[in-house]
C-alpha cells in the first residue's frame, strides 16, 4: 500500500523536513521525490547539525576560502545555504513544473533577528529571492506582527512566501489576511494569478509539550485525561478557521480569479511524548489543501504503518473547542501559549543561526567536522577490507534502509524486536526539542538540598546513568548519583547505612517495570523511607506494572520513557538522561552533542562517517578472527566502558556467534596478546597522545588499533550513539539480531525455579562447587582452554573498590598464565549486560563463577525470601543456564571471608 498515495488522494502533500549537502549528491532527495514527497523544508537548526555532523562541505569550503580568503562566516554560509536550496530546487522543478506551480518547493529562512524589522525582512526576502533564482523557492518569514507586514509586501511583489511560527488560530488568521492583501496587489499588476504562492506553517507538537506539562502538574483525574489532546484541537480549530475564510466572498473572487488557496502546513509532527503514537500528528491531521511536512524519521514511520482514515483534521472542530474550553477551566490559555511559543521558537532559531554562524567559521580553518568524534585506524595488512565493508553498505544503501526501520537490513521482514527497537536513531533530535519532560522531574527531586540520589535499576537503566556520573561529575548544589545494581545483601546494607533517608532521593528505574532486582529494592528503601512516596520517582515504559505501582504509592513522579527503544540503546532517552539532569548535567546540551553525532551517521551520510568507520573495521577484525574488541581507556572514561561492554555484549553475542568486549583489563606485553585481538583507544588528543607508546607497540606487534578521539566529557553523547549505530551495523555482518536477547530469561527462570524450591522445601537447590585454594580443580578448568577463548570472571559477590582490585589481580594471574582475553564482572548485575553473551555467544568462554556467604542478610518486603536467597538463586540459575547451553564452568565458593577467599584464589590459579 502507497500511503503517500492515499494522502495525495486526501488533498494533502508530504514535504520533507531536512535538508543538507549529502542528501542531494546521494540520490537520497531524488528517490524520496519518485516515492511521492513533493516538497521541502528546512531551518538554521538543521542546516547547523549538517554542517557541523558532516564533511559534506569540506571541499566546498575549502574552496571558497582559497577564493576568498576575507569572506567572513556570513557570507560562507549564505554560499552554503544558497547552493543546497538551488539544487534542492532543482531536483524538485519536475515536480513543480507538472503541477504549474502547485507544489514542488524548497523554504529558505530570513536571518531570525530580523523577524521584529518588517523593512529589513523585506529587503532580505527579496535579495534571496533573487540570488537563489528558482521559482519554486519558498521564502520563510515569521507570523509576527512585522512578518505579516513583510510577507503581504513580498506576496504582491511575486515572492512566494512560507509564513512559519503559526502556534494560533490568531495567528493563522494574521497570516490569512495578509495573503489576501497581498494576492490582491499582485492581481492589480496583471500577473499571472498560477505564479502566486503561499504557505503557512502551523508547529503542531510544541502545543502538547507545554500544555501536557502544565497538566501533569494540575495531577488530576480530568487534567491527565487532556493529555495530547490539545496539539490536535488547536490545528483543528486553524484548519476549521481556514475552511471558514475560504468560503468567504472575498476568498472566493480570488480563487474564481485563478489564485491558488494559500495552504495549511503542518510542521513539528514528530511526536515528542513516547506515549503517542508516533504518527499521531499525521494521522489526525489529514485533509484537503494541507501539508504535511516531516523529519526523515516520522517519514519512515508513516511509509512504515501510517494510517489513512480520511479527512481526520475536518471532522470534530466542535470536540476541539469543547477541548480548549475544558482546557481554559483549568486555567491553561492554549492561545496565550501560543504567543510565548512563537517568541521561544523565535529565540530557539536564533540561537541556532548563532551556533551554525559559529559552526561555518569553525570549519573555515579545518577539513574536518571538529564537532564530531573522529576514528582512525591502523591495519597491518591495510585498511581495504574495512574500506570494502563500507563500500558495500553504501552500494546497498544501508544507513537509509536503518533509518527507514527496515527490518531486512538484519532478518527477514517481520522478524520480532526490530522493526519496534529503533526509536534511539530519532531520540536525540526529539528529546532535544522538548528537554522539559526529562529536567522537570529531576527538579522536583532537588527540593530540600538532598544530598544523595540513589538510582534502582539493572542493565541499560543503571549503566548509561552510572558513566555520566562518573564522566561528567556534578553541578554545584546537587546529589550525587549512586547506582545500586545488586541484589547482594551486603552491597544493600553498605549504600542502606551509607546515606540518611531523609536526605536522599530515589529513582526507579526499569523499561519493563518488572525486573525482580529492582522491584525488591524498591520495595526495602520504600520501607526505610517510612512509605514516603514523595522522594521518588519511576522511569518506566508507558502501561507497565511499576507505573500504576509508583502512582498508587505516590511518587513524586513518573517518567514514561520512549517505549520502541532497547534498555542496552537507552543512554540517550528519560533511563540515560532524567539521572543525568538530577545531578546538574546540562541536558540540552548534551542532546546538542548526541544530534551532531546522529546527523553524522544520517541516512544520506557518506560511507567514511565514524559510526561506519567502527562497524566496517569490526567487521573487518571479524574476518580475521579477531573478535575479542579490547578498550584501552583512560582512567576518566572507564565506566565508559562498563556502558560498552552491555551494548556489543548483549547486542551480538547470539546464535554462537558475536563481539566479545574487554573492558578494563590489566595491560600485557604487547607481544603476549594473541592474534584474536583488535584494540579500541577511546579519549582527547592528550589523553590518546599519553598512549602512545604502548598502542605503538600494539601496532609493531600487528594488531589492529581503532581511535576514537573526542574533545571533552559532553562528547559522551556522541561516543553512545556511533557505538549504537556501529553495533546495529555488526550485527549486519553477524547475521544476527541486534535487539533481542534470546538467552537471558534462561537465568531468570533458573532464578524463579530456585526460589520456588526454597518456598517447598525450606532450602535452594545445591550445585557442585570447589574451594578457592583448589589448585587442581582450578587449574584444569584452566587447561580445558583452546586458542581463540576467553575467560569470565562472574563474581556474586559485593561490587566495592577492594573487591574490584581483587579480580583485576585475579584477571592479571590467569591472563599471565595463559594468553588468554579475560573479562570481569560482579553479579547479578552482569547478567544484565554480558550473560547474553556468555550463554549466546560464541563458545569460547570458560566462566568462573565466584560465590560467597553474606556476612547479613536482609528479607525483601513482601517476600518470602531475603536479598541473599535471591542473589543466591540468580547464581544457581546463570550457573544451570550456562550448563544447558555447552558451556564450560566451574563454581567456586570464597566462603565468608571474601579477602582471603579472592587471594587464595588468585594464588591458586597461578597469580
Amino acid at each position: 500500500m502507497d500511503r503517500l498515495q492515499l494522502l495525495r488522494d486526501r488533498g494533502q502533500a508530504v514535504w520533507l523536513d531536512y535538508l543538507r549537502r549529502g542528501l542531494i549528491t546521494s540520490g537520497e532527495l531524488e528517490r524520496l521525490v519518485a516515492q511521492g514527497v513533493t516538497g521541502v523544508t528546512s531551518n538554521p537548526t538543521i542546516f547547523q547539525k549538517a554542517v557541523e555532523g558532516s564533511t559534506d562541505y569540506d571541499h566546498e569550503i575549502s574552496a571558497a576560502v582559497a577564493r576568498e580568503p576575507d569572506r567572513g562566516a556570513l557570507g560562507l554560509m549564505e554560499h552554503l545555504m544558497v547552493a543546497d536550496v538551488r539544487m534542492a530546487c532543482d531536483v524538485l522543478r519536475p515536480v513543480f513544473d507538472s503541477t504549474s506551480g502547485g507544489d514542488g518547493y524548497v523554504s529558505l529562512e530570513v536571518a531570525p533577528d530580523l523577524a521584529n524589522d518588517a523593512e529589513a525582512t523585506f529587503t532580505e526576502a527579496r535579495r534571496l529571492h533573487r540570488l537563489v533564482e528558482r521559482p519554486n523557492l519558498l521564502v520563510k518569514v515569521p507570523a509576527t506582527p512585522s512578518g505579516i507586514e513583510a510577507g503581504e509586501r513580498l506576496l504582491a511583489a511575486g515572492v512566494a512566501v512560507n509564513f512559519t511560527l503559526v502556534f494560533s488560530p490568531r495567528h493563522y488568521d494574521a497570516c490569512a489576511r495578509a495573503f489576501l492583501r497581498g494576492a490582491r496587489r499582485y492581481l492589480a499588476e496583471e500577473r499571472d494569478p498560477s505564479r502566486l504562492h503561499s504557505v503557512a506553517s502551523v508547529f503542531v507538537s510544541r502545543t502538547d509539550s507545554v500544555v501536557d506539562h502544565d497538566l501533569e502538574a494540575i495531577g488530576t483525574t480530568e487534567a491527565t485525561g487532556l493529555m495530547g489532546a490539545a496539539a490536535i484541537a488547536n490545528a483543528r480549530l486553524v484548519y476549521a478557521r481556514f475552511r471558514e475564510l475560504l468560503e468567504t466572498e472575498e476568498y472566493q473572487a480570488l480563487l474564481a480569479r485563478g489564485v491558488r488557496a494559500q495552504r495549511l502546513l503542518w510542521a513539528s509532527t514528530s511526536a515528542k511524548n513516547p506515549a503517542y503514537r508516533d504518527v499521531c500528528y499525521v494521522e489526525e491531521l489529514i485533509g484537503r489543501d494541507t501539508i504535511n511536512t516531516l523529519p526523515p524519521a516520522t517519514l519512515a514511520a508513516f511509509q512504515d504503518h501510517g494510517e489513512v482514515r480520511g479527512d481526520t483534521v475536518a471532522s470534530g472542530a466542535d470536540e476541539a473547542a469543547a477541548v480548549v474550553r475544558r482546557l481554559r477551566a483549568l486555567e491553561i490559555d492554549v492561545g496565550a501559549i501560543g504567543e510565548r511559543l512563537q517568541i521561544q521558537g523565535l529565540e530557539l532559531f536564533a540561537a541556532s543561526w548563532d551556533d551554525l554562524l559559529a559552526a561555518v567559521s569553525a570549519r573555515r580553518g579545518t577539513a574536518r567536522a571538529a564537532a564530531v568524534a573522529t576514528v582512525s585506524a591502523t591495519w597491518p595488512e591495510g585498511d581495504a577490507r574495512p574500506r570494502a565493508i563500507a563500500g558495500g553498505w553504501h552500494d546497498e544503501r544501508v544507513l537509509a534502509r536503518v533509518w527507514r526501520h527496515d527490518v531486512t537490513v538484519w532478518k527477514p521482514a517481520g522478524t520480532p524486536e526490530i522493526a519496534d527497537r529503533l526509536g534511539w536513531l530519532s531520540a536525540p533530535e526529539l528529546l532535544h526539542e522538548d528537554s522539559l519532560q526529562l529536567t522537570a522531574p529531576a527538579n522536583r527531586l532537588t527540593e530540600a538540598d538532598p544530598s544523595d540520589a540513589v538510582l534502582l535499576g539493572m542493565g541499560g537503566s543503571s549503566l548509561a546513568p552510572e558513566a555520566m556520573q562518573e564522566i561528567l561529575g556534578n553541578a554545584p548544589g546537587r546529589p550525587r548519583l549512586r547506582v545500586l545494581d545488586s541484589s547482594h545483601p551486603d552491597q544493600v546494607l553498605a549504600l542502606a547505612r551509607a546515606v540518611d533517608p531523609a536526605r536522599t532521593r530515589f529513582i526507579v528505574s526499569s523499561k519493563s517495570g518488572t525486573t525482580a532486582e529492582t522491584v525488591s529494592l524498591m520495595r526495602y528503601f520504600y520501607d526505610r523511607a517510612d512509605n514516603d512516596g514523595r522522594w521518588f520517582i519511576a522511569i518506566t515504559d508507558p502501561g507497565t506494572w511499576l507505573e500504576a505501582e509508583a502512582r498508587r504509592l505516590g511518587f513524586q513522579a513518573v517518567v514514561r520513557a520512549t517505549p520502541d527503544v532497547g534498555g542496552r540503546y537507552s543512554a540517550l532517552i528519560q533511563f540515560g538522561l532524567v539521572p543525568a539532569a538530577l545531578t546538574g548535567v546540562h541536558v540540552r546540551r548534551l542532546l546538542g552533542r548526541a544530534r551532531i553525532a546522529s546527523e553524522a551517521s544520517s541516512f544520506c551520510a557518506a560511507a567514511d562517517n565514524p559510526a561506519v568507520q567502527l562497524a566496517s573495521a569490526v567487521c573487518a577484525a571479524l574476518e580475521q578472527g579477531r573478535d575479542k574488541l579490547t578498550f584501552l581507556l583512560p582512567r576518566r572514561w572507564g565506566p565508559f566502558g562498563d556502558w560498552v561492554e552491555q551494548l556489543i555484549a548483549e547486542s551480538t553475542g547470539k546464535e554462537n556467534r558475536g563481539l566479545v568486549p574487554v573492558v578494563g583489563e590489566p595491560r600485557l606485553d604487547p607481544t603476549r596478546y594473541a592474534a584474536d585481538r583488535c584494540f579500541v583507544v577511546v579519549g582527547t588528543s592528550d589523553e590518546i597522545h599519553n598512549m602512545d607508546d604502548f598502542v605503538g607497540d600494539l601496532e609493531r606487534a600487528g594488531h589492529p588499533v581503532l581511535r576514537q578521539m573526542v574533545r571533552d566529557t559532553y562528547d559522551i553523547a556522541q561516543l553512545f550513539f556511533f557505538w549504537e549505530m556501529a553495533v546495529a551495523l555488526a550485527g549486519r555482518c553477524l547475521g544476527i539480531n541486534p535487539f533481542d536477547q534470546p538467552d537471558v530469561e534462561s537465568a531468570k527462570r533458573g532464578a524463579r525455579d530456585s526460589l520456588a524450591e526454597l518456598e517447598r522445601s525450606g532450602a535452594l537447590p545445591r550445585r557442585p562447587s570447589v574451594a578457592a585454594d583448589n589448585a587442581a580443580a582450578l587449574r584444569a578448568f584452566l587447561g580445558e582452554a583452546r586458542p581463540g577463548d576467553y575467560v569470565a570472571l562472574q563474581a556474586f559477590i559485593p561490587r566495592d573498590a577492594a573487591n574490584a582490585a581483587a579480580l583485576q589481580a585475579l584477571r592479571e594471574g590467569i591472563a599471565r598464565r595463559t594468553g588468554l582475553a579475560t573479562t570481569s564482572g560482579f553479579g547479578p548485575r552482569f547478567l544484565h549486560s554480558t550473560g547474553q553473551l556468555h550463554k549466546g555467544g560464541p563458545n569460547t568462554c570458560l566462566a568462573l563463577q565466584v560465590v560467597d556467604q553474606p556476612g547479613e542478610d536482609v528479607p525483601v518486603p513482601g517476600e518470602r525470601y531475603t536479598f541473599g536467597a535471591l542473589v543466591a538463586a540468580q547464581a544457581i540459575g546463570d550457573y544451570d543456564a550456562l550448563l544447558a547451553r555447552g558451556r564450560r564452568v566451574l563454581r567456586v565458593d570464597i566462603g565468608t571471608d571474601r579477602a582471603s577467599g579472592l587471594r587464595a584464589l588468585t594464588s591458586a590459579m597461578g597469580g
